[in-house]
């Protein structure tokens, strides 16, 4: 799932970098696409054997920075992105940001990162609801909703590592856990597909977010499959 709302007045307000929202968006869905079969080889080339959540994002983000570069000097990718703006106490996995000396810029787009299956099955619906050991909620998908994660962005996304099944079939499964919560979840809020490659699967949304926001940007789901 992704999404992000990148300030007007951040990019309007630097002396260096004159971009809008949608070029750095556009540029960083692009960079994650042209990371998806690089990712997959190396990920296959690679000496470790047992992958997790974070050491596949680990790998996902070295790729997809030498991607990324190749689009925007100005832009970066990291792991583990702190809300210091609005304050949220979720962490997602993956965020993007404008680079500028001597001024710090709110990130332009958040990736929370997912398994396919998860590696137990009571955590069977993580990529879209879950619980914690305390019982709260938890999803992936769920903290966008919920305003754990994106809090101020209009756009954000999903990364999903399909290692088993096909993209079809998770599809499928990620849209019936879905249709299992409404009415609360709504026809909106089921994946679509937008673009089908042989390494990644790209997906849209509408997530319609409590506290009466909704967001009306989309949901990308790059998928790949190891």
């Amino acid at each position: 799932m992704v999404v992000d709302n990148f300030p007007e007045e951040s990019a309007k307000a630097s002396l260096n970098i004159k971009v809008s929202e949608e070029n750095i968006r556009q540029k960083i869905l692009q960079s994650i696409f042209n990371t998806a079969k690089p990712f997959v080889n190396a990920v296959h080339n690679h000496t470790n054997t047992l992958w997790n959540e974070d050491s596949l994002t680990q790998v996902f983000i070295g790729q997809n920075t030498v991607q990324l570069q190749k689009l925007s000097t100005s832009l970066m990718v990291a792991a583990q992105y702190r809300d210091i703006y609005h304050k949220t106490k979720g962490i997602p996995d993956v965020f993007y940001s404008l680079i500028e000396e001597g001024r710090d810029h709110k990130p332009a787009f958040l990736m929370e990162a997912k398994r396919l299956p998860t590696p137990t099955s009571t955590r069977e619906k993580e990529y879209v609801v879950g619980l914690t050991p305390s019982g709260n909620p938890n999803g992936g998908i769920e903290r966008f909703k919920l305003g754990k994660h994106g809090a101020g962005h209009s756009h954000c996304g999903m990364l999903a590592f399909i290692e088993k099944e096909e993209y079809q079939d998770w599809l499928g499964n990620v849209n019936s856990w879905i249709t299992e919560l409404f009415p609360s979840w709504t026809d909106n809020e089921l994946l679509k597909l937008q673009r089908k490659q042989s390494h990644y699967n790209h997906y849209q949304s509408k997530i319609e977010r409590e506290k009466d926001e909704v967001v009306t940007g989309k949901q990308i789901c790059p998928v790949f499959g190891k």
